[in-house]
């Protein structure tokens, strides 16, 4: 088989792969995860119960692959920009543009998919496996930009896994807090920025009638 068969056979099984996470999504959206069998994914889909099995262990892997497509496209994007830009500020434009071109249907599975996971302890495992999987080819894209390497640098590894925190935290917080789909991308900003500046610690607010801290000088003046 030439490149281009080649490569035409691996566009088919994505877009398979991708068809059966979306329906397993939508059919556990409807009807609840325990109540979702491999027999009523396949004929969402349009293909056999084997053809689901070939792609996914079970219904609760192939919930969690939904929209997990673009982490490929992130990681490409990253390769894309120039070669002297730091890495962190590099993935902070990437996904502040990723959010702002987020469809509000996209922006809107994103948080179900979230939920879904806080709901179903059994879908924690897929998830943390994406994310593992996602900084895993991170981290070897950074080493390749900064000339380290990731089985003895530590910079590389560091990175990844503080990229991907702030992903997720930021997409908690978003989650969590009802806020907008147009404000997921500013929540990629500012957690990236906390980031870069060393993530300062918040300054406390005092209660109105909490007792103010002794100072030395006030014991001196009290003795």
């Amino acid at each position: 088989m030439d490149s281009r068969g080649s490569g035409l056979r691996e566009i088919k099984k994505q877009m398979t792969r991708e068809s059966i996470a979306e329906a397993a999504f939508k059919l556990v959206i409807d009807k609840g995860l325990d109540h979702v069998t491999i027999e009523e994914i396949a004929q969402e889909a349009f293909i056999s119960p084997r053809t689901v099995s070939n792609y996914f262990s079970c219904k609760e892997e192939a919930v969690v692959a939904a929209g997990s497509h673009d982490w490929p496209t992130i990681i490409e994007n990253f390769e894309r920009r120039p070669a002297d830009e730091d890495p962190l500020h590099a993935l902070s434009e990437i996904f502040v543009d990723y959010a702002n071109t987020q469809t509000r249907q996209q922006s809107r599975l994103r948080a179900q998919k979230l939920e879904l996971t806080e709901t179903y302890p059994s879908l924690r495992r897929f998830q943390i496996a994406e994310y593992d999987q996602f900084e895993d080819e991170l981290r070897t894209v950074i080493a390749a930009r900064t000339g380290t390497q990731v089985d003895t640098d530590m910079y590389p590894s560091l990175a990844a896994a503080a990229a991907v925190s702030v992903i997720k935290s930021a997409t908690n917080v978003w989650v969590r807090s009802g806020a907008d789909p147009e404000q997921l991308a500013a929540l990629f900003a500012e957690a990236f920025a906390q980031l870069s500046a060393g993530l300062p610690s918040p300054t406390r607010r005092r209660p109105e009638h909490s007792p103010k801290p002794v100072t030395l000088a006030a014991r001196s003046d009290a003795s």
